[in-house]
């Protein structure tokens, strides 16, 4: 077998989800012969030749043989349906998300095509993986942050990079404030008539922390990171930084799986929470595969994202490390997916 086709089954086989990504050249969510045959050739083989060895890996690849590289070729490995020995301790976790408020006010789905705010293509793509090497799964540890790792660490940074308004970089001032949003969010909800921001355990609302983001938009970790002592700047100078990440609006796109696909597909991760039940909490020994939701096992409110999907599940972003789920991610068939995230909000910059 040449050298470079064993190169590419390597790196299909063990990054898995940056290979998908990286040679879905014309990003309509699988890769094609055609892209593996360019990408070859773009290793400086003649066209026979790099059409040769893109056809040798392809029919390795393409186990499903459905004329496409997709996610769905490597379910194996991507969402094992037998337990493992790893354990995590998910009882340490704060869960504190409380469902948003009178979502009959909200922006829709179907307001932000109105608006011309998104472009959503006729047909989604049949799978989509927003997942990168930059983008790194954060720990929220002992804190009640989970809105705030999700929010701002989740979907706002996800934004701001690819729309070039940071760098794909782990520096502090490239990575948004999950304090800042977190914070904010308790000191400028109604959820209470008293002041919240130093008690760990009280909620806070998905929808309200895009809010802030919306109001004032969001500092970096420089600012404000998640330990340590507060700003030093000027109130004026503080809140004209976190203007410049300001998004422009927030969508409802209520419980439609077809449209979360859609806009997960067309304008980016989702922020959603759920009462996290037993079979999220033994994520860690599926390897993150989520069957089927527990409602009477429920134990209390959870901020996550969704990140990708296939025609049978999503793409789920957690904010309790690499240790729980299958590295930091989980895989919710779309049964769980259905009963278990009882809202979901899409951001516009």
């Amino acid at each position: 077998m040449d050298h470079l086709s064993q190169m590419l089954l390597q790196i299909f086989k063990t990054n898995t989800y940056n290979a998908l990504q990286s040679y879905d050249l014309n990003r309509d969510g699988v890769v094609d012969l055609n892209e593996l045959t360019h990408i070859c050739q773009s290793q400086g083989y003649d066209f026979h030749s790099a059409q040769q060895i893109a056809n040798t890996v392809f029919v390795q690849l393409d186990t499903d043989s459905n004329g496409y590289i997709t996610i769905e070729d490597f379910r194996p490995q991507a969402i094992p349906h037998v337990s493992i020995n790893k354990v995590i301790n998910t009882k340490k976790f704060i869960l504190n998300c409380e469902p948003s408020a009178q979502p009959e006010n909200d922006w829709t789905f179907e307001d932000a095509i109105d608006a011309g705010a998104i472009n959503i293509a006729a047909t989604a793509p049949a799978s989509k993986d927003l997942r990168a090497a930059w983008w790194e799964v954060d720990d929220q540890g002992a804190t009640g942050a989970c809105v705030g790792f999700s929010t701002a660490y989740g979907v706002l940074r996800w934004h701001y990079v690819t729309a070039g308004l940071l760098a794909k970089s782990q520096k502090p001032s490239e990575k948004p404030s999950a304090r800042f949003i977190w914070m904010a969010n308790k000191e400028t909800d109604n959820i209470t008539n008293y002041p919240t921001t130093f008690i760990e355990k009280s909620g806070t609302q998905t929808k309200l922390a895009l809010n802030v983001a919306r109001k004032y938009g969001c500092v970096t970790e420089s600012e404000l990171p998640m330990t340590g002592g507060l700003s030093k700047m000027s109130r004026a100078a503080f809140y004209s930084k976190a203007a410049q990440l300001r998004i422009s609006s927030f969508h409802n796109l209520g419980r439609d799986l077809d449209k979360w696909r859609s806009w997960i597909a067309n304008q980016g991760p989702i922020l959603t929470r759920l009462n996290v039940d037993e079979t999220w909490d033994n994520a860690t020994k599926t390897n993150g595969h989520l069957a089927q939701y527990l409602p009477n096992t429920a134990r209390g409110g959870h901020a996550v994202c969704l990140v990708g999907y296939t025609t049978t599940y999503f793409i789920v972003r957690n904010s309790w490390g690499t240790d729980w789920g299958d590295n930091g991610f989980a895989y919710a068939s779309d049964s769980y997916a259905g009963d278990a995230f009882t809202e979901a909000y899409g951001a516009v910059l």
